[in-house]
């Protein structure tokens, strides 16, 4: 059953699609509650120049149809909430919307929403400790329901429902998991490097508790990009750029030259390892994501302008003002030049979108949309990696086929396909830990290499760092953290990066990934 929230919001829409005079007798009273919704807004000439521009792009889209499921039943309800409440039929604030253009009211229902909602609040409260037949409608109203609005939410005080609220539906086209042959393995090598935890082909249709309708999107893919029918059809086992496909491939052919030297089959596995949060953001899929969140709420113009002018001022890879050129958000051209980089007169697509959705991540952007930018983040990610540490390896493994070499793919940021094809799942380990033997030979060699504050440091930093000079041990980054340039020198080294399974290693590793 909808919720009451949900129902005030139906009873604005409802109202929205009627004559102005049956406007003002609905919304003058549960609706025209909150001079929210139109306090500081009606009556000048900026706030109707906003609505009406408001009202053009929402009616460009599509014929207004009530977004809510309880539009149908708020009419149904709303005299009982009336009485209930003892509220006038007419509000002055009302009359107000009789010399406002229809397709304007259209556009202030359709954006004051979620704004109505948190104004609603002590209304419902009181409605609700007084008892009668108002608690009862509104009890009934709002059984098993949540609202689509932002939730505060901090590090120190989370809130629980934070990265919860969301639907999806995984498409046809993934094949299912299975367990790796490790017999198979026996006498090859095995090598990573670095990936998103981004799913593929699932379609998230909600978020935050927002409908998305026909913004729904579907995403591109991490892990399961190699678990793609057709990507196994025609031997892709990943993406990236070109050069970075380029290298991982010449990193493969090297190690089946390593493999061969050491008596091997000269088959080589790739098994990537998972980036943090966050990883994800030069790939189209949070960008896709942001785009339909944008597209559903229909933010104020204001708003995408005061983001639009952060991105244009961010510094990125240490140039101020990068994407000064940036259309805007407001700008029809703006999906584009996230996506593919059209247009653009400096730096990538990809640095652009990282970006926008750190822009569009912070609290602002949040509460201007209404939503919680984790709730989109985890119905992005696979299911199968979201919740485990990040430097995961081995979830997905396919065998490279480097010989094939690389090839102009489909995939929206990662435009070059890696030869190979699927070979099975496991539970994963940590990077340090399947890759142990060649992980730990490599760790003492990234030692004490300088890091970002090396030019801040005191003597007192630097003595401490010197007394921890056999550790993993990083101090305000007087030294650079060794653990992370041991990841990075397995992922992107060409000689001594992949690790021999022979018997021994493929024993320890059934053990690691309980399969023995």
């Amino acid at each position: 059953m909808a919720g009451l929230l949900d129902y005030l919001e139906g009873i604005g829409e409802t109202g929205a699609t009627l004559g102005t005079g049956l406007l003002s007798g609905v919304v003058g009273a549960p609706y025209g509650l909150f001079k929210g919704i139109t306090s500081g807004y009606y009556g000048s000439p900026k706030a109707n120049r906003i609505a009406e521009e408001e009202a053009k792009k929402f009616m460009e889209r599509n014929t207004y149809v009530p977004r809510g499921k309880v539009a149908q039943e708020a009419l149904q309800k709303a005299a009982q909430l009336m009485e209930a409440s003892k509220l006038p039929p007419i509000l002055p604030e009302a009359i107000a919307l009789g010399s406002i253009p229809r397709q304007a009211y259209l556009a202030q229902a359709e954006r004051r929403g979620m704004d109505l909602e948190r104004a609603m609040e002590p209304r419902v409260k009181k409605i609700l400790e007084r008892g009668g037949a108002g608690a009862d409608v509104l009890r009934d109203l709002a059984q098993g329901t949540r609202s689509n609005v932002y939730l505060d939410t901090t590090k120190t005080k989370p809130n629980p429902l934070v990265g919860t609220r969301y639907e999806t539906e995984q498409l046809p086209g993934i094949v299912a998991r299975r367990p790796v042959n490790y017999d198979e393995m026996l006498g090859g090598s095995i090598m990573t490097y670095p990936t998103d935890m981004l799913s593929r082909n699932t379609r998230v249709t909600n978020v935050s508790d927002i409908p998305l309708g026909n913004n729904s999107f579907v995403t591109p893919g991490g892990l399961m990009y190699m678990m793609d029918e057709n990507n196994i059809k025609n031997f892709i086992g990943y993406a990236s750029n070109q050069s970075a496909a380029k290298s991982q491939n010449t990193r493969a052919l090297q190690a089946i030259e390593e493999n061969k030297k050491m008596g091997g089959t000269g088959r080589i596995f790739m098994a990537p390892h998972t980036m943090p949060p966050s990883g994800e953001n030069f790939s189209t899929g949070p960008t896709l994501g942001l785009l339909s969140m944008i597209k559903a709420t229909n933010p104020s113009p204001s708003l995408l302008d005061t983001i639009s002018d952060q991105m244009r001022a961010a510094t990125v890879k240490g140039t101020k003002g990068k994407y000064k050129d940036f259309v805007g958000l407001n700008d029809p051209m703006a999906a584009a030049q996230l996506l593919t980089g059209q247009g653009l007169k400096a730096g990538s697509a990809g640095d652009l979108r990282k970006v926008f959705v750190d822009k569009m991540s912070n609290v602002a952007a949040e509460r201007g949309l209404g939503f919680n930018y984790p709730d989109l983040q985890r119905a992005m990610f696979d299911p199968n990696v979201m919740n485990k540490p990040s430097f995961l390896m081995g979830d997905a493994i396919y065998e490279a086929l480097p010989n094939r070499g690389i090839s102009p793919g489909t995939h929206g940021a990662y435009g070059y396909d890696m030869p190979g094809i699927f070979f099975g799942n496991t539970r994963g380990a940590p990077v340090s830990q399947f890759m142990q033997p060649v992980y730990d030979k490599i760790l003492p060699t990234q030692m004490n290499k300088p890091g970002s504050g090396i030019g801040k440091a005191t003597v007192e930093d630097m003595f401490l760092a010197y007394q921890h000079q056999d550790e993993p041990f990083n101090l305000s980054g007087v030294y650079a953290d060794p653990n992370q340039l041991t990841r990075g020198k397995l992922s992107t080294a060409g000689e001594n990066i992949s690790m021999f399974m022979d018997e021994e290693q493929i024993k320890r590793l059934k053990k690691l990934l309980g399969e023995e």
